[in-house]
C-alpha cells in the first residue's frame, strides 16, 4: 500500500512557500509517495447556509476566521521543482465551481510540470458559501461535475474538439499541447456519498474517500457495489485511495495504517500535525509510525 501526506500551506506566516518546499523534500526523502493539497478559494467567519460532511455537529474544525491555503495547482508547481520521484494530488480540487476549459488548460500544464507525477482529484464541494461568492450556482453541482468531467477529457483528447452540454458547450475547439500524461491524469473522485461513489465508478479512475468516523469495511462495501454495477469491480486501473485527517498518537495511526492495508486500501493519505520549528522530527515521527522508517533501538 502506497503512502501519501495531505498537506495544507499559506495557512500562517511560518507555512509559507520556503517552508513548503522543505517539507515536500522532506516528504520525498523519508519515502512517502505522494503529496496531497487542498482546495478552498475563500474561507468564511461562518457557514450558516452549509453543513460541514465529516463532523457530526455540520461545524468546520477549524474555528479562526483568518484560515486559509495556497492555491493547490501552484503550489504542486513549485513542489515538482524541488523533487524526483514523489507524486502529487489535489485533495480535492472542487471542479463544478471552476470554469471547465480554463481548468483543463491549468492541469494540462501542470501535467507537463510535473512529467506525468501528478493525480487530478476533484469533489463537489460543501460550501454554498464558497459557491455563491465565486458565482457559481450550488443547485446541481452534481450534473455540472459529470459533465466537466467529459468535457475536459474530450478536449485532452480530440484535436478538433465537440462537446454539447448543458453547462459547457464547444465546437472544433483546439487545446495544445495535450496533456504529458496520455488521455490526461487519473480523475480520481473524492467523497463519501453515494453520489461520489457512483460517480467514481461510472466516470473516475479511481476513488478518494475520507476516513473520518466511520466503519472502513461496510463504507468501502458501497464503493464495491457501485463498481460492480459499472461493470468495473475486477478492473485493474481503478485506484481506491483513503485520506484521514489523524490528530491521535504515532502507534493509533499505525493501527489505521493497517486497517486500510487489510481492506484493500492501494494509497493511504494522512493529513497529520507538523511545524516549521520542527519539521524534521515531526515528519521522521510520522514515517515510523507509517513503518517507512525503522524505529531506532532505545
Amino acid at each position: 500500500m502506497k503512502l501519501g501526506l495531505a498537506v495544507a500551506f499559506g495557512n500562517s506566516p511560518q507555512r509559507d512557500i520556503g517552508f513548503l518546499k522543505a517539507a515536500v523534500q522532506g516528504i520525498e526523502e523519508l519515502g512517502f509517495d505522494s503529496a496531497w493539497f487542498p482546495e478552498h478559494v475563500v474561507f468564511f467567519t461562518s457557514y450558516e447556509k452549509s453543513k460541514y460532511p465529516y463532523t457530526d455537529d455540520g461545524k468546520t474544525p477549524w474555528d479562526k476566521p483568518d484560515f486559509g491555503v495556497y492555491d493547490p495547482l501552484f503550489s504542486i508547481a513549485v513542489a515538482a521543482q524541488v523533487t524526483t520521484r514523489l507524486r502529487f494530488s489535489t485533495s480535492v480540487l472542487i471542479l463544478p465551481q471552476r470554469p471547465a476549459l480554463l481548468t483543463a488548460k491549468e492541469v494540462m500544464t501542470l501535467d507537463h510540470i510535473c512529467e506525468g507525477r501528478f493525480d487530478f482529484g476533484v469533489g463537489g464541494g460543501w460550501s454554498r458559501e464558497e459557491y455563491e461568492a465565486l458565482g457559481t450556482p450550488f443547485e446541481r453541482r452534481g450534473k455540472r461535475f459529470d459533465e466537466y468531467i467529459k468535457a475536459i477529457r474530450t478536449i485532452w483528447t480530440e484535436d478538433r474538439a465537440r462537446f454539447d452540454g448543458d453547462f459547457v458547450k464547444f465546437e472544433n475547439a483546439v487545446l495544445l499541447p495535450k496533456p504529458y500524461t496520455p488521455g490526461g491524469p487519473a480523475f480520481i473522485i473524492g467523497g463519501d456519498s453515494e453520489a461520489a461513489m457512483r460517480r467514481a465508478a461510472t466516470l473516475g479512475d479511481g476513488w478518494y474517500g475520507w476516513w473520518a468516523d466511520y466503519e472502513l469495511a461496510p463504507h468501502l462495501d458501497k464503493l464495491r457495489a457501485e463498481l460492480r454495477k459499472a461493470g468495473r469491480e475486477n478492473d485493474p486501473k481503478f485506484q481506491l485511495k483513503l485520506g484521514i485527517p489523524y490528530y491521535g498518537t504515532p502507534d493509533h495511526l499505525h493501527l489505521k495504517i493497517e486497517e486500510a492495508k487489510r481492506e484493500g486500501v492501494q494509497e493511504f493519505v494522512m493529513s497529520l500535525p507538523f511545524s516549521q520549528k520542527s519539521l524534521d522530527r515531526d515528519l521522521e515521527t510520522w514515517a515510523k509510525a507509517a513503518g517507512l522508517v525503522a524505529p531506532q533501538p532505545a
